[in-house]
Formats: structure tokens, C-alpha cells, sequence
């Protein structure tokens, strides 16, 4: 089994191009750290954690973390350390997943992992990855999405752009990359398209 991994900036769109890879791929398994964030910030024992390194005022009302106030805390002041402590918790639990996952898709004889990892550069873990896509999109389209379709401040979105490597170190790492800066139909054709080319390179 291949593993393929989706990464790019903030608000780049990697996770709708994962979803389309894995809507159009033969035997393919899709991983989702976003949705697996997610979920974690309900659970009891991940809640405790991080209210106690960040405040009670984080957990809301419905007992789960507010992703909204745990992120003003985090990025405020650009203070690196609570970003850091933030990563020790969820990361080795999101890794932890995506390993129980992989073993899975490997006992159904799946042939493909197609795996969304915001932070796949800046971890500096050792994904086990066969091919590396990065999807990119220009500052302006950052940051216009950043504050108009999820509302963030100007300066929560410049520091939380500010704590991913830059665009140009990403498209110098990468095998793939993927542009999205334009309608979700040329996305989705850019997922087929991909999909092709790597058929046709690995003699399908």
C-alpha cells in the first residue's frame, strides 16, 4: 500500500483536493488530521490536558474545546511556546490515528493512503510517504480566505501563516504540486488529472 500525502498552507484547500483524490482513486483509504483534530477536541481525557496547559476558558459549553478561543490563545502575540505546547499534545494523538488507520487499510488489502497533514513539513516526522502533494495559493488568496470565509483577524492570520514554512521552501520539497486558485470544477479536474499522470508513470 502507497502512501500519499496532501499538505499545503493555511486555507489552501488540501483537504477538499484529499477528498477529491480519494473520491476518484481505485482502493483508496482517506485520512483526515482536521477531522481527527476534531474529534479529539471532545474527548474527556484530551479536554482536561488542554485546559490545564491553556485555561479553563477554552471548554465549551457542551464540554467540548472551542477551537475558536483555543486558537486566539495559541497565536496571540505570536507566542511561540503555546503553539508548541499545543503540537505535543495533539500531534502524537493525530500520528497515533493515522497509524491505526494505516494498519486497517493494510488488513483490507486497501492500495492507497491518502493521508491530509496541514503540518507534514514543520513536524519533521517521518510519515513513511510515497509521494508528497503540495496544494498552493498566493498570500492575497491566503489571507482573503483566511478573514472573509473563516473570519479571522488580519494579524491572527498573518501569525498563524507565519508558523507554517514558507510557500516557496514547500514548492522546492514537494513531488506534486497543486495550484487552487480557481473554481472547485478545475480542482476537481486537477485530482484526475494527477491521478492519470501517476498511472501512466507507474505503467498502468
Amino acid at each position: 500500500m502507497k502512501t500519499w500525502i496532501v499538505t499545503g498552507g493555511a486555507a489552501s484547500g488540501k483537504s477538499t483536493f484529499a477528498r477529491l483524490l480519494d473520491e476518484q482513486a481505485d482502493s483508496a483509504v482517506l485520512f483526515s488530521s482536521d477531522g481527527v483534530v476534531h474529534e479529539l477536541l471532545g474527548r474527556p481525557e484530551v479536554v482536561e490536558k488542554l485546559a490545564g496547559a491553556f485555561g479553563p476558558e477554552i471548554v465549551g459549553a457542551k464540554g467540548a474545546i472551542d477551537r475558536g478561543k483555543l486558537r486566539e490563545i495559541v497565536f496571540k502575540d505570536g507566542n511561540e511556546e503555546r503553539r508548541k505546547a499545543l503540537e505535543a499534545i495533539l500531534h502524537p494523538l493525530v500520528r497515533e490515528e493515522l497509524g491505526k488507520l494505516r494498519e486497517d487499510a493494510g488488513a483490507k488489502k486497501a492500495q492507497l493512503l491518502i493521508a491530509e497533514v496541514p503540518l507534514f513539513y514543520e513536524s519533521a516526522y517521518d510519515y513513511q510517504a510515497d509521494l508528497v502533494i503540495v496544494v498552493a495559493v498566493g498570500n492575497s488568496v491566503q489571507m482573503e480566505r483566511l478573514t472573509g470565509q473563516r473570519g479571522l483577524d488580519k494579524a491572527t492570520a498573518e501569525r498563524i501563516c507565519a508558523a507554517q514554512w514558507p510557500l516557496s521552501r514547500k514548492l522546492d520539497a514537494a513531488d506534486k504540486v497543486i495550484w487552487n486558485e480557481g473554481s472547485a470544477e478545475l480542482l476537481k479536474l486537477q485530482a484526475q488529472l494527477l491521478l492519470q499522470q501517476l498511472d501512466t508513470e507507474n505503467g498502468k
